[in-house]
């Protein structure tokens, strides 16, 4: 039996930036007036930073990622204004959510219409789309807690019963591969949904959260295809690897400090730009990261003037895997995951056989494919939850900007500054294939 689509009416319901699994347990102010827009996208963009200095501090970690934690930041949104006590601390300090719900849920609303309208008649695609998927069972969702989540994040709500595993896995996943336009196919699997009871404790899958970000647009100016080479990337200073290089010579946006090098690549109708910072000195991005502040992307924004600018930009195409409840436990994010701890009572209506509610899971799928014409991103998170219970200034000469060793970059809506997408590339060893399209 396939999900059933729901009307507020019908269920109470939440959705997430991410697929996010709440397990169930059982036993026995007015918005402030201002720019709020910008100190919403403030917070994403500390946390942006903050998570890229996590996975880049990570030993073994991937030599190239891409991560939207503007969608994790959405996506655990929905659970941070349920909740109370040490689970509410600690996701206020990790991700940087600020202490009022409502200013919370105005800003976030008003950042989704902006990015939503930012696409309208024009030529570039963009979406943020959010599902909650809930099993009743056992557990009662609170009305306004759901009426809010709605409200201010647009999501669509829908009936399922998580003891049909396989089905539940495929109608999520049918949501996300649709909304992300094909390109992440798969966020959860059965597995996700086994259940966790024990005799006398309910310890069952109550909700899913999922958050979809879709991003297409081309370049302001584009890369010529015929001038993209096989050229050196610089994995380290005495080892190179040949990669497809993609060049132009353009006006663009050029800064620069004493240890790196910035530059604006924007997209067609200026609404979205690409930010590419390149360390002067080849070097580990784990070096720069390390360096790296929301204060320091402002100032060489800021100080950016526009200049011609020789460019070489490897030609890639990425997908990575986070598994986002690991990252944020690491950074802080303790009582939330934690069935003895978790506080998110303003979700649900307590009784015997649903007392508290927990993050079971969360999950990031992240894909993005920079190439001549533009670039096209997507990624989704998913949060489980379980319920538990008894039973212009010009240079004389261009200046030179060619990423052909470790580099960050950075999709980022202009009128707000937020950042969409973040990553790096230092290996293209796993880009290699794209030399043959």
């Amino acid at each position: 039996m396939k999900a059933k689509k729901l009307r507020l009416s019908s269920v109470p319901g939440a959705a997430f930036c991410m697929a996010g699994l709440l397990l169930l347990l059982g036993a026995g102010p007015t918005p402030e007036r201002g720019p709020g827009i910008l100190k919403i996208s403030r917070r994403i963009n500390e946390f942006t930073v903050d998570l890229l200095k996590h996975e880049a501090g990570k030993a073994g970690g991937p030599a190239n990622v891409i991560l939207s934690p503007q969608s994790i930041f959405h996506g655990v949104a929905m659970s941070y204004i349920a909740s109370g006590g040490d689970t509410r601390k600690e996701l206020a300090e990790v991700v940087r959510f600020p202490a009022n719900n409502p200013q919370l849920l105005h800003d976030l609303a008003d950042l989704r219409r902006q990015f939503n309208a930012s696409a309208k008649g024009k030529r570039t695609d963009i979406s943020v789309a959010n599902s909650l998927w809930l099993d009743e069972t056992y557990a009662e969702f609170r009305t306004n807690y759901v009426r809010d989540v709605q409200e201010a994040f647009g999501a669509s709500l829908y009936r399922v019963k998580f003891l049909r595993k396989e089905q539940a896995s495929k109608d999520i996943n049918a949501w996300i591969f649709e909304k992300t336009h094909g390109k992440i196919q798969q966020s959860v699997s059965p597995g996700d949904f086994a259940s966790r009871s024990s005799l006398g404790v309910i310890d069952e899958p109550a909700l899913v959260s999922v958050n979809a970000v879709y991003f297409k647009a081309d370049w302001g100016s584009r890369f010529d295809k015929a001038s993209t080479r096989n050229g050196p990337f610089h994995i380290a200073a005495s080892r190179t690897m040949e990669t497809p290089m993609m060049h132009q010579r353009s006006l663009l946006l050029y800064s620069e400090n004493d240890k790196v090098k910035f530059l604006e690549i924007p997209y067609i109708d200026r609404m979205y730009s690409m930010y590419v910072i390149l360390p002067k000195e080849v070097g580990s991005v784990r070096t720069l990261a390390e360096t790296l502040t929301t204060g320091m992307i402002a100032d060489l924004k800021d100080t950016a003037c526009v200049y011609e600018v020789d460019v070489l930009l490897p030609k890639f195409e990425l997908k990575s895997h986070l598994g986002v409840k690991d990252s944020l436990s690491d950074m802080g994010v303790k009582s939330a995951f934690d069935k003895r701890t978790a506080d998110f009572d303003k979700m649900i209506v307590k009784k015997i056989a649903a007392y508290r509610i927990y993050l079971s899971e969360i999950y990031q799928d992240s894909w993005v494919d920079v190439h001549e014409e533009g670039t096209e991103a997507a990624a989704a998170t998913t949060a489980i939850h379980f319920s538990i219970g008894c039973g212009t200034v010009m240079r004389p000469l261009p200046a030179q900007f060619h990423a052909d060793h470790p580099f960050l970059f950075m999709i980022v809506h202009n009128q707000s500054r937020s950042i969409l997408f973040a990553g790096w590339i230092s290996h293209p060893e796993e880009l290699a294939p794209l030399a043959r399209r």
